[in-house]
């Protein structure tokens, strides 16, 4: 991407230079500077609402300098056509309204002496963002049938305005079944504007169904009918997630892919095999990927940890075992219990890869009382496994839902009897963290954060509590310090149904934001 940018600023340059042949002469003046102020480096603005306004302030050390001035945009992020710069002023300040689809561009201002010709240019990132793209997008259900509740805020610990239902508001419907998970592809191809181009698409995964949904206009781009090349006999949709340059669409345990290094129109291919023999498999619900590496699948029918190597090919790869693992990599006779994200380390040349770092809990198919804590040290196709068995007086051993913590502190979250407790993943301390109020019932659990600098007063790092009382649910997202929660949520959202995931957007956000685990 570096290189895009770097030849596409070449490029204008060039192409500006061009423009006109010129076989003046010109006398320069030595060292001249032409001095830019007034302008932000980064813009954050809504589509169709507001108004760009600049007024820089323009100096020279040449006292005879007469100007001209050029305002220009351009899209980032596209794959299979070319940008093209659009100006779209040539006045020395600019009163411009924002009707670009969301996502981040590129504002050029140029500034030339007309008697000299030297130009001073001055590159800004534009957020441009729609009612749809900045806000707490809330998953839920009302047990057959899902939908998306949009909290807007100011800041992240600020709500300005709660959209309801935003899903089948704009599409005249809800999602089919009970919701599983949201997550976001920021380059699906789709062809919303008229021509197959990268759409920033929210994935809604429920038990019978999977909406691809442009964030720009909250309108569905496809369903489980037409997101494949042959639409499964077997509808029962577990997960959807980005890893090594694919994106994933677990249906009934099976894998289906679409490699985003090719030219592909957002349409999934056929089921990947498990092996030249095409044996039976089932993958897990759970499962953890860096995003930019390998994900590390778990095949509950084989007992086999496996992958889709470089999100390419046909056929699912099995790991294999580093000298001193615990346990076989492969037909190791448990089954997952859970399976989530901790950590990644890139490695450089020659390398160039990341190495990951998960934990999960297996339970023993033979022995149901036998419960394995597992850290998953993960490189390339090499698995190391790290056990730690699990005593039935531990509170960890019966807990229902579970999230580690996100490359914070080396603990792990999870719900017994209706408690947040957490244990120290180094020296096995468990302690209870929160108990909601009476009448309660917590149905979801997960650690986020989000922390680009471009978009500081919307950074958060929170532990995120959803509970249901009768019809209506919470989300209480808690702080935390050196692992402890703190007394009182920094923020809470409410509505009606029950909470199955949580996720914060903006122009800012992409694939590559937040962990993927389940």
């Amino acid at each position: 991407m570096k290189h895009i940018h770097i030849s596409l600023f070449l490029g204008l340059v060039v192409l500006f230079a061009s423009c006109k042949k010129d076989k003046s002469n010109y006398d320069y003046k030595p060292n001249e500077q032409i001095t830019v102020t007034g302008i932000e480096t980064v813009y954050n603005v809504v589509s169709e609402k507001d108004k760009l306004v600049i007024t820089p302030t323009i100096t020279s050390n040449d006292t005879d300098a007469e100007f001209d001035y050029m305002w220009g945009i351009y899209e980032t992020n596209v794959q299979g056509y070319a940008p093209v710069l659009d100006t779209i002023a040539k006045t020395k300040d600019l009163n411009y309204f924002i009707k670009q689809p969301a996502k981040a561009w590129v504002l050029v201002y140029r500034v030339t002496n007309k008697k000299t010709k030297y130009a001073k240019y001055t590159n800004v990132t534009i957020n441009v963002g729609t009612e749809f793209t900045r806000g707490w997008y809330v998953l839920k259900d009302d047990g057959t049938k899902s939908d998306l509740d949009l909290f807007l805020s100011s800041s992240a610990t600020a709500l300005t305005e709660v959209k309801e239902n935003v899903y089948s508001l704009i599409n005249g419907v809800k999602l089919n079944g009970k919701a599983r998970m949201i997550n976001l592809f920021s380059s699906y191809k789709s062809d919303v504007t008229g021509i197959i181009a990268n759409t920033k698409a929210l994935f809604m995964v429920s038990d019978k169904d999977v909406s691809a949904v442009n964030v720009n206009t909250m309108k569905q781009i496809k369903n489980m009918n037409t997101l494949f090349f042959e639409r499964p006999s077997t509808i029962a949709p577990n997960s959807a997630f980005c890893a090594s340059s694919a994106y994933y669409l677990i249906n009934a345990g099976q894998v289906y892919s679409i490699g985003t290094n090719t030219q592909n129109t957002g349409v999934f291919g056929g089921r990947k095999l498990k092996d030249a023999l095409n044996s039976p498999y089932y993958i897990s619900d759970y499962y953890y990927t860096a995003t930019y590496g390998d994900p590390c699948l778990f095949d509950d029918l084989n007992s086999t940890f496996v992958t889709l190597a470089n999100g390419s090919g046909t056929t699912l790869t099995n790991m294999t075992d580093v000298a001193g693992t615990a346990m076989p990599a492969v037909n190791n006779n448990k089954k997952a219990l859970f399976m989530g994200f901790k950590s990644a380390t890139y490695i450089p040349a020659p390398v160039y890869a990341y190495t990951t770092i998960g934990f999960g809990i297996f339970q023993d198919k033979t022995n149901s009382a036998l419960k394995i804590l597992t850290q998953m040290d993960l490189d390339k196709l090499k698995l190391k496994l790290t056990n730690d068995t699990l005593k039935t007086s531990d509170k960890i051993y019966n807990a229902t839902m579970h999230t580690l913590l996100d490359a914070d502190e080396n603990m792990i979250y999870f719900v017994l009897n209706n408690q947040i407790w957490s244990r120290n993943l180094s020296n096995k301390f468990e302690q209870l963290q929160y108990s909601p109020p009476a009448g309660e019932v917590v149905s979801f659990i997960r650690h986020k954060k989000y922390a680009v600098v471009a978009d500081a007063a919307f950074n958060y790092n929170y532990v995120m509590v959803g509970t249901q009382s009768g019809a209506d649910y919470k989300v209480r997202m808690f702080t935390k310090s050196s692992g402890s929660l703190s007394a009182t949520p920094a923020l809470t959202l409410t509505g009606k149904g029950t909470v199955r995931d949580v996720m914060y957007m903006s122009p800012s956000v992409s694939e590559y934001s937040y962990s993927n685990t389940y």
